[in-house]
């Protein structure tokens, strides 16, 4: 009884009010099962343009469901479930877009039919630049896509100095971490016509991260006496350093490439699909357009609030679904600055400069 209990807790902490969900202790691959609408919604037309509501399935849960039009709250305009199963400690996942029509896979009676998947790896390398104060910056070499409709940004250590405010020592010195990552997600689908051959979705992010060393003195003692003359004496200080560290995101990049050339496939108008949106290091918003698809998302940088997708007319839609929500989602700036882990180290006099 007690396995029995256990599963029942976690599906019951899974559950949100509006959902009837199971967790993965009874479901296998997939974290939730949520109800199917009492309708199910015909999938779109490959060329059909939508709009779509993506929300978190359940709490803690690494699925997702899109709803028809700007609302998370009618069980009815659930229109796809975004399906994220695989190794859950930074190794290989899929995510698949399904619909309701379930029953059509013999090994899992919960399954959807899968429209587009997506293979990933879930925690991408980082490339890391240690360099001193107005060192040499970004010797590595850019690996992203040329896009004629975004300026990269350059910034000095100054800007990442002031940005934000709020620093609150006397510092002694300041090190520089620049860093960039490029990873793939492959794109597919067995009943979907899409591009007509293979194509992946190609990821590049660069950042900067600051450390700002300061150092803390402590008194040395020893106890000294005997008995009821034993006291503890101070015999002199140490010194050790401590740091206060802010990483930002610059910018990422999103190009849609022929798996075969590795080359940006072009749309209609004979354009590369590549589009970059800033990083945190910048003040603007999560709103964006593509040419796959057009963003909408209130709060900040790391909003837990669900972001409609409006999809192009000419896209298929189930595509640039699955697109939006990497993008929004598992490479998100709020995503990538999670993953990444700065390598500073502890005494800034004593660093090696250059890459790991």
């Amino acid at each position: 009884e007690e396995p029995a209990l256990v599963c029942w807790i976690l599906c019951f902490c899974l559950l949100p009010s509006s959902m009837g969900a199971l967790c993965s202790c009874c479901c296998g691959t997939r974290d939730v099962v949520p109800d199917a609408p009492d309708v199910i919604i015909p999938d779109p037309e490959e060329d059909e343009q939508i709009v779509v509501t993506i929300d978190q399935a359940a709490i803690a849960s690494r699925d997702y469901l899109a709803y028809r039009g700007l609302g998370t709250e009618d069980r009815n305009e659930r229109w796809f479930f975004l399906n994220k199963s695989g190794s859950k400690w930074g190794g290989n996942v899929q995510m698949e877009v399904e619909n309701f029509v379930r029953g059509l896979d013999p090994n899992d009676e919960n399954k959807g039919q899968v429209l587009w998947r997506s293979d990933f790896i879930d925690q991408p390398f980082f490339q890391q630049q240690l360099r001193d104060v107005g060192g040499s910056m970004l010797q590595f070499a850019f690996t992203g896509f040329v896009d004629s409709m975004f300026d990269r940004p350059h910034y000095d250590d100054g800007y990442y100095i002031s940005h934000g405010g709020g620093w609150d020592r006397d510092y002694r010195t300041s090190l520089f971490l620049n860093w960039n990552m490029r990873t793939e997600a492959s794109l597919s689908s067995t009943v979907r016509k899409g591009f007509g051959f293979p194509v992946k979705l190609v990821v590049y992010a660069q950042g900067t991260g600051v450390a700002r060393y300061f150092e803390v003195e402590e008194p040395i003692y020893e106890e000294r006496g005997e008995g009821e003359n034993r006291q503890r004496v101070q015999v002199g200080t140490r010194r050790r350093w401590e740091r206060h560290e802010r990483e930002y995101v610059d910018f990422v990049q999103f190009a849609v490439c022929d798996v075969a050339s590795g080359q940006p496939v072009v749309d209609q108008f004979g354009a590369a699909v590549v589009f970059t949106v800033h990083g945190d290091s910048t003040d603007w918003t999560n709103n964006y357009a593509t040419k796959f698809f057009d963003v909408q998302q209130r709060g900040g940088w790391f909003t837990k609030d669900p972001p409609t997708i409006t999809t192009k007319a000419g896209v298929d839609p189930a595509l640039a679904l699955l697109i939006a929500h990497l993008c929004t989602k598992e490479f998100s700036t709020a995503q990538i600055k999670s993953n990444f882990h700065p390598r500073f180290p502890y005494d800034p006099l004593s660093a090696v400069f250059g890459f790991f």
